[in-house]
């Protein structure tokens, strides 16, 4: 009885300590999300200080070697739980994470905090004006980061693949060359057939719509979906993204374009797959490395599900398009619904790979992490 409670005073501890860890982190995601969304023009300089120093404070909590010895004494009792169960997940989990966190400096986490958000400021000012000049001494600090980090992980077989396997466990960039290659031969020529017919016409989304009109439109339909409000928000920002906080405040963001229908609708179905599947997670996780998506796969699963195989499809519209009609009179009054449905489905070649549909989406990631791979970068 004694070792009973021992074993489970640990366990308190050591989810005491995660979850410490885990509200750092998340005070420091609040401060990204509100330079992304709110915050002034002013605020950049100091928000990357206050960003890294948070980073920095979690990171050193996460490194710490009373949690490693804590660690380490629960995992006899770990192997001795059904592996699947909760406490055995967070045992070998917490040590998984313990050991690749434990080689990185404190000091390149805070560098690397303040160096993403002086990029992000930049690249908020570069984008409208379609300056790469100002972003290149950026993208080689972020290039040297990334080498940098990986060079705490090495020997490696590529200089990518401590990366490829913080986001998804296990994989490498040569099984990512694998799933590229098989995918390549069928979707390439599938793309050449494709755009070697007529062009479809999707000219009724490059109208002029109003901006709050597609706000409030993708407001309603991500909630339709069960996106819950009462626990998230829709926000505006450049790049539209999803950030989870706890599991009672995920939030999710759009842009909205003027010009073309498209953007926030399917910007915002694609973020709410990401925030319903955050939103589902068990609340007994919450503030713990298991409180939060299991891969950034499994992740885009979720959002592109819900954006394209049902966002795009015919009976998805069927039930929203008379909403949308009724909302854009003037401009989709005479634009029939199949019409509007070969408009969202349109399969064309593009240069950005988050305007890119759903047949060429995935060659937009192969070309990026090949070449990445053979300039051996990060």
């Amino acid at each position: 009885m004694r070792n009973r409670r021992s074993v489970e005073q640990m366990l308190m501890e050591l989810k005491q300590r995660l979850r410490e860890i885990s509200d750092l982190n998340a005070a420091a995601d609040v401060l990204s999300w509100d330079q992304a969304t709110y915050m002034p023009k002013g605020g950049a300089d100091a928000r990357g200080r206050q960003r890294a120093m948070l980073s920095r404070l979690a990171h050193e909590r996460s490194v710490a070697p009373t949690l490693g010895r804590l660690i380490d004494a629960l995992a006899h009792h770990g192997e001795s739980l059904t592996y699947d169960s909760d406490d055995a997940s967070l045992i070998r989990v917490a040590h998984r994470e313990y050991q690749k966190k434990v080689k990185v400096p404190p000091d390149h986490v805070a560098r690397a905090v303040a160096h993403s958000s002086a990029s992000y400021d930049a690249w908020t000012r570069a984008r409208p004006a379609n300056d790469f000049a100002a972003m290149v001494s950026y993208l080689e600090r972020t290039l040297d980061l990334s080498r940098e980090y990986s060079s705490y992980f090495a020997p490696y077989n590529n200089v990518a693949d401590p990366h490829i396997d913080d986001a998804d466990e296990g994989m490498t960039t040569a099984s990512t060359r694998k799933l590229f290659g098989e995918l390549k031969r069928q979707l390439v020529p599938m793309v050449r057939a494709i755009c070697a017919q007529p062009a479809t016409d999707d000219s009724s989304l490059r109208q002029s719509f109003a901006k709050a009109a597609q706000f409030d439109f993708a407001l309603h339909v991500v909630e339709s979906l069960g996106y819950d409000l009462k626990r998230g928000r829709l926000d505006l920002t450049h790049h539209p993204f999803c950030t989870r906080f706890s599991g009672g405040d995920v939030r999710i963001t759009t842009r909205v374009n003027e010009n073309d229908l498209g953007d926030a609708v399917f910007s915002a179905l694609h973020e709410a797959g990401h925030g319903v599947y955050e939103q589902g997670i068990s609340a007994a996780l919450d503030g713990s490395p298991l409180g939060r998506g299991v891969s950034a796969g499994v992740h885009e699963s979720q959002s592109r599900l819900w954006e394209n195989l049902v966002g795009r499809s015919r009976g998805f519209w069927e039930h929203f398009y008379p909403l949308l009609r009724r909302t854009f009179v003037q401009q989709l009054s005479s634009v029939p619904l199949t019409t509007f449905h070969r408009a969202i489905n349109k399969v064309a070649q593009s240069l950005i790979r988050t305007d890119a549909d759903e047949v060429t989406y995935n060659l937009h990631i192969m070309i990026s992490r090949l070449n990445c791979s053979r300039a051996n970068c990060a």
